[in-house]
């Protein structure tokens, strides 16, 4: 910059020079003189003025450039039409730089499109007037031609999608039912607000969970198979054996009454216990449709203390806040709550200072969470993944139902249950609703 500099100076003096001397000479009247000093003013103003106005013009090529992405431009050789030869390696080094990053950043737009259009969940973006601005391949399959461009054109396939939506809040997961076809398949749907380029927008998920649904099915098929051909085989075992061992018997023997009378009670002990284990089935079938009120979190754990406090069972809790209020189905709630502590209590009998805590509070997407803890045995690991199985149970004289219905009723809820444990340190079993309470 300091040639540029000095030829701008070098063209400024002279000009001022000749203006300052035809000033001179315009004041002791040498007329003659004063115009023609202001004519070599003159042509010294034009000089500097073409200076300028060419340099303003490589300026302005190179600004072009830029905002064309005409990025192969050069300056080698228009160093005599005006732009200095400092300023030429800045300049090209520039467009050089701004070309670096242009490419840069498509190759990033490229693979992140790449990426999001690779991958199987519906992805797409909305504004605040629920316009659609963006949207990924697999959402265009999902919901077919014509693209989408609004949230409403949603409706098509799913009726409720965008009531959903629109009123879904961060952290929430909303199961939702798409048609394709003659096909309809659930979705859970997920949303993330961010801003760009000063304007909130909303990425919205879909994932399809039918391939979950189905897995997951058909393991709980497999293993409620395994535990009800277990309970049916230790129930029918000793009455075929007693079956066959009055077959072979000596028909003097048949008659003996005492051999008569334990063959029938342990006949009717076992059927007994059949009949008590598919009672137990039909009452895990059973649960009622929650009726959904709001109530004060206290008053039910005030309820439930009073009740269990009778039989002996000691357990405290921590409201947060004190005034903290479910919307659920209270009865069921309390069903719950009560088994867990049950089990809680149970796990802690050989404690000489057994500690159960029922923590109810608001996570941080405000979604009512209840955490019930013990310092108890714990859970050995090869058994955590079958707590939820109905009618396995680990303890004698279980029904092996409690979890179980605990976990339909949080279903039921929209909600899920999660079971942390370490063996001889305790238990803690999370109770997570998906709606938010603000």
């Amino acid at each position: 910059m300091k040639r540029f500099a000095f030829a701008f100076l070098l063209r400024l003096a002279p000009l001022v020079f000749f203006c300052l001397i035809a000033g001179f000479l315009g004041a002791i009247h040498q007329s003659v003189f004063a115009v023609l000093a202001f004519g070599v003013a003159c042509w010294f103003m034009f000089d500097l003025f073409r200076f300028i106005k060419r340099t303003a013009k490589d300026v302005k090529r190179l600004i072009d450039a830029i905002y064309f992405s005409e990025l192969n431009v050069s300056f080698h050789y228009f160093e005599r039409k005006g732009l200095f030869p400092e300023l030429i390696p800045q300049m090209e080094s520039a467009v050089l730089r701004f070309n670096e990053r242009l490419k840069q950043s498509e190759i990033k737009q490229h693979f992140y499109d790449l990426l999001l259009n690779r991958i199987d969940s519906v992805l797409f973006v909305i504004d605040q007037m629920n316009v659609i601005e963006w949207i990924n391949k697999a959402a265009l399959d999902e919901f077919g031609k014509p693209q989408p461009c609004r949230l409403s054109d949603l409706a098509l396939n799913s009726p409720e999608l965008p009531g959903i939506l629109e009123n879904i809040l961060p952290g929430e997961v909303k199961v939702i039912k798409i048609k394709r076809g003659k096909q309809i398949r659930p979705f859970t749907a997920t949303i993330v607000l961010f801003n760009s380029q000063g304007k909130q927008l909303r990425l919205v998920s879909l994932k399809n969970i039918q391939p979950v649904l189905d897995e997951s099915e058909s393991e709980a098929q497999r293993k409620l198979i395994r535990v009800l051909t277990h309970e049916i085989m230790n129930s029918l075992t000793p009455i075929i054996s007693l079956a066959e061992t009055f077959s072979e018997t000596d028909p003097s023997g048949i008659n003996d009454p005492e051999l008569m009378s334990k063959a029938m009670q342990t006949i009717h002990r076992r059927s007994k216990g059949l009949v008590e284990f598919i009672a137990n089935y039909k009452q895990l079938t059973r649960i009622p449709i929650p009726v959904l009120i709001t109530f004060s979190a206290k008053e039910m754990m005030n309820d439930i203390y009073h009740l269990l406090h009778a039989d002996g069972l000691v357990f405290s809790s921590d409201i947060q806040p004190d005034d903290l209020t479910l919307f659920a189905d209270r009865t069921l709630m309390e069903q719950a709550l009560i088994n867990l502590i049950k089990n809680a209590w149970e796990a802690c009998s050989r404690k000489e200072s057994p500690e159960i805590n029922v923590r109810i509070f608001k996570n941080a997407y405000h979604s009512p969470t209840i955490i019930v803890s013990d310092n108890g045995c714990g859970i050995l690991p090869d058994v955590q993944d079958k707590i939820f199985v109905p009618f396995f149970t680990t303890k004698s004289g279980g029904s092996g139902i409690g979890l179980s219905i605990c976990r339909q009723i949080l279903i039921l809820h929209g909600g899920h249950v999660a079971v942390e444990s370490e063996p001889s340190k305790g238990t803690r079993v999370l109770l997570t609703f998906s709606y938010a309470q603000h």
